[in-house]
């Protein structure tokens, strides 16, 4: 018999394989992988996941866990805010090489410094969550072509997966402080931001997690123009944190990883 994990991918291929295909017998190189939510949620659940990340990042950056080097960690919500974050991960990385005194390397979620993309967050992407979540009757449309998804995803778990996702992103500062010796430094974006989106359902209260831990300082930017070299600034401390906009509705402006189809 296969390993569990095996046998997944061998299902996943004979999925993809099969959308591929897109019904014409040509390949279909955006075709989108139609992963089991509960199989995503199990996997973005486990400590292994932010291994899995932690593999990803250094294959780009290997001194993201070099001694000396202090890692900075991107989050965003809100309005505007991606653009910031952008931004300033692009300016701490003028300093992330080898010849650079002290060292300083930023990553965000997406990836290592703002364009390398984590393999893990391209096949997330691939995997289609929210355009899944928001279709109706088990049928989506993707890229022009509609397909038949045999495992239907409600919004309530692609919000979960995403979640999860950035909880395990979040917990990368674990590994980063124990090899380079210096804290994690976590720089949020999140003025704006909405009180039942990722950030304030799932990363702030991993933040508060890791930071009672001793593994991670939390920034908030006080504007969306914030320098991370400048301590004026910001806000330090979770504690701290900027009161989120109470909603009970999602719109396809709040979300922070959507597909081209919904943007």
């Amino acid at each position: 018999m296969f390993p569990i994990k095996i046998k997944r991918h061998i299902l996943l291929f004979i999925l993809l394989a099969a959308s591929a295909c897109g019904g014409t017998g040509q390949f279909n190189p955006y075709a989108p992988i139609f992963t089991s939510p509960a199989i995503k949620l199990a996997e973005t659940a486990s400590a292994d996941f932010t291994s899995q990340l932690v593999d990803d990042a250094t294959s780009y950056e290997p001194l993201l866990l070099q001694s000396g080097t202090t890692v900075h960690m991107g989050f965003w919500s809100g309005p505007g805010n991606h653009g910031s974050l952008v931004r300033l991960l692009d300016s701490i990385n003028v300093h992330c090489n080898s010849q650079a005194s002290p060292i300083n390397c930023a990553i965000w979620d997406e990836g290592a410094q703002s364009s390398l993309q984590y393999p893990s967050y391209v096949t997330m992407i691939q995997e289609h969550w929210y355009d899944r979540g928001n279709a109706t009757g088990g049928e989506v449309t993707i890229y022009g072509t509609a397909y038949t998804d045999l495992f239907p995803v409600t919004f309530e778990q692609a919000d979960e997966i995403w979640g999860r996702y950035s909880q395990r992103y979040a917990d990368m500062a674990t590994p980063f402080t124990q090899a380079t010796g210096n804290t994690a430094k976590a720089w949020c974006f999140v003025e704006g931001a909405k009180s039942n989106r990722i950030f304030y359902m799932y990363e702030l209260p991993e933040l508060r997690t890791l930071e009672a831990a001793g593994v991670i300082v939390v920034y908030f930017a006080k504007t969306q123009d914030a320098d991370w070299q400048v301590p004026d600034d910001w806000i330090e401390g979770t504690s701290n944190a900027p009161t989120p906009i109470a909603a009970d509705v999602v719109t396809k402006d709040d979300i922070e990883h959507p597909s081209p189809e919904i943007q």
